[in-house]
């Protein structure tokens, strides 16, 4: 996590797979624009979602995805208390790791500042778990499509409120 700020800079692509080679296992950060309202086609604002991806491990012929739900609070800071998730399962799965940064919280505000996404019930209406759950959605979509793991298994998982994500994300896709 050391990197953070400098990695941010190399949001994708070619450069944040070479710069991500230089720091070893640090995972890269990134960030998916999604739609701030999944739900109503006349609204189209976007913001951008942080994730940070870890592909230290991973096995290009048959490697899943180890999909962290993100809850509440800064994508880094789980990142960083998970090793069991980072080291130890996607190391015998061949896996790469996601974690996904839940809107509202980190640098994920769907209004750019905590401020003005917390402003008024109008901007804090999007902060809801189907709201989120979608974001994931569309975020595990892109990232098969990028990566060429269509037929990929996804294990999501997560604690306390992030694992009930997981688990509904489980249930309904």
């Amino acid at each position: 996590g050391s990197h953070k700020n400098i990695k941010a800079r190399y949001a994708s692509g070619e450069k944040a797979r070479e710069y991500q080679k230089t720091l070893g296992d640090d995972p890269m950060e990134l960030n998916f624009t999604t739609r701030i309202d999944h739900f109503n086609g006349s609204y189209d604002d976007t913001f951008l979602m942080r994730y940070l991806v870890n592909d230290q491990y991973y096995n290009a012929t048959s490697g899943p995805i180890l999909f962290y739900a993100g809850n509440e609070g800064d994508i880094w800071n789980f990142y960083n208390n998970t090793g069991f998730v980072t080291e130890t399962l996607a190391k015998q799965l061949g896996a790469k790791v996601v974690f996904a940064e839940h809107r509202y919280y980190g640098t994920s505000m769907p209004f750019l500042t905590s401020e003005a996404s917390f402003a008024d019930v109008e901007h804090r209406r999007f902060l809801a778990i189907e709201q989120v759950m979608w974001d994931y959605i569309e975020l595990i979509k892109f990232l098969k499509d990028e990566n060429d793991m269509q037929e990929r298994a996804v294990i999501a998982f997560g604690g306390s409120y992030g694992g009930m994500l997981a688990a509904w994300l489980r249930m309904k896709y």
